[in-house]
């Protein structure tokens, strides 16, 4: 069972991140009980050009509320589901939108 804690920061840095970017579509969490995994679809990025997602890690920033680790990447609405997920993110089914 993961930690509500560890929902709740994911749901924060999500809230967080498309106030301050208004492009990202939607938001994806895969969830883990140790770090937070976010998956952003929006339009202002290049395509992939390896197939794969490539998540831009964070140490925990406490004073801002995050405790854990947090690995965030930014995708297009349209590679959603095709692109391969770092290895321990298990699988795009497990995808939880935010």
């Amino acid at each position: 069972m993961i930690a509500v804690n560890v929902q709740q920061q994911a749901r924060l840095l999500a809230r967080e991140n498309r106030a301050s970017d208004p492009s990202i579509e939607r938001v994806f969490w895969f969830p883990h009980q140790r770090e937070i995994r976010l998956v952003e679809l929006t339009q202002q990025i290049p395509a992939a050009q390896d197939g794969k997602v490539h998540p831009f890690w964070f140490r925990p920033s406490p004073k801002d509320g995050l405790t854990v680790p947090s690995g965030v990447a930014l995708i297009r609405p349209k590679e959603f589901g095709k692109l391969e997920l770092p290895e321990d993110w298990v699988s795009w089914d497990h995808a939880q939108e935010l």
